[in-house]
């Protein structure tokens, strides 16, 4: 039997969104019979695997484990680690060391997608649409006065490495600006602030199945808050319409840009876009790699509309990388 491992938890404050995706996915996959399925979590207090109600220790470093005298190391990992250090590249730097196949992206890109700045100056290269953008650090002094020179009120602050949309917010008024750049910092030592997009919020799964790129339904957003933040997210203060009410002409562009982006960088796994759609010309806001994976998030509800099984889609995603 092949011996794979859902793997999450992880540092950041997205901790709990990983466990509750972790669930999700390993309650889709328990019932195979051609796999023992191991659950393994990494957080600052723990290093574990779960198997059949007994916890074990993980030696993280060679990602393996030992159970009744026997070294298991996994032979496919589940990477379903939101930030760090599933989704910045440090546990596929790990996983790649031990030659051990992730459901992820590689070390390399998962650096560059999970860096905001470098994400938006990679597509800008390639000519897809995309906000303006300055980068802080956290040690340098903040001039709000040289920041409002490149980028207009309304903006938006976010940490440049991070997701769930924490620490993000829409920043109206100029004596709002520096305490919104202390909440961000509280969750990385580098800040974006960026040009405030009007327009249509939407978001495009992507699934490789069968060998084959697949381009899922696109999903409209509507927050009942000023963004699509953590609450509207993870708490239902928002409406997801699946398929998108979009012109064709937006849905064409969003597909050429997501083939534009594949074609010139090497992302596995399932992955989710996100776009602002202006004029009818969509521009992008990041690709988050590591995607939450609940029964109500984003992607297992396009599936469904793609009408896909999302066990079987789950599945797939295994197999192919063993």
């Amino acid at each position: 039997m092949k011996n794979i491992a859902v793997v999450f938890g992880g540092y950041s404050s997205e901790y709990d969104v990983s466990v509750k995706s972790a669930k999700f996915i390993y309650d889709n996959l328990k019932d195979n019979s051609d796999w023992n399925i191991y659950e393994i979590c990494i957080s600052k207090k723990e290093k574990t695997v779960k198997f059949k109600e007994r916890i074990f220790d993980l030696d993280y470093q060679n990602f393996s484990f030992e159970i009744d005298g026997i070294i298991i190391k996994p032979d496919a990992v589940f990477n379903i680690i939101h930030g760090d250090p599933g989704e910045n590249g440090v546990l596929a730097e790990i996983l790649e060391k031990n030659q051990i196949p992730q459901t992820g992206c590689d070390n390399y890109v998962s650096q560059l997608t999970f860096n905001k700045k470098k994400f938006i100056e990679f597509v800008d290269n390639l000519d897809i649409p995309c906000a303006k953008q300055i980068l802080l650090k956290k040690k340098e002094m903040i001039d709000i006065e040289k920041i409002l020179e490149t980028i207009k009120l309304p903006c938006i602050v976010k940490p440049n490495n991070g997701g769930s949309s924490i620490g993000v917010s829409k920043v109206n008024y100029i004596d709002e600006l520096e305490n919104k750049i202390k909440i961000a910092f509280n969750e990385d030592n580098q800040v974006l602030i960026e040009t405030f997009l009007e327009g249509q919020e939407v978001s495009v799964g992507v699934i490789n199945r069968n060998g084959k790129r697949i381009i899922l339904p696109i999903t409209e957003i509507i927050s009942e808050n000023e963004l699509f933040d953590y609450n509207a997210k993870y708490l239902g203060e928002s409406q997801e319409i699946t398929p998108a009410n979009i012109s064709k002409e937006s849905e064409e562009l969003i597909h050429k840009y997501i083939a534009k982006i594949y074609d010139n960088i090497e992302l596995n796994g399932i992955t989710r876009s996100e776009f602002i759609i202006v004029n009818q010309i969509p521009h992008i806001l990041e690709t988050n790699t590591i995607p939450g994976f609940t029964k109500q998030s984003i992607i297992p509800q396009q599936i469904e509309v793609q009408k896909l099984s999302v066990k079987e889609v789950l599945y797939n995603q295994i197999k192919s990388i063993l």
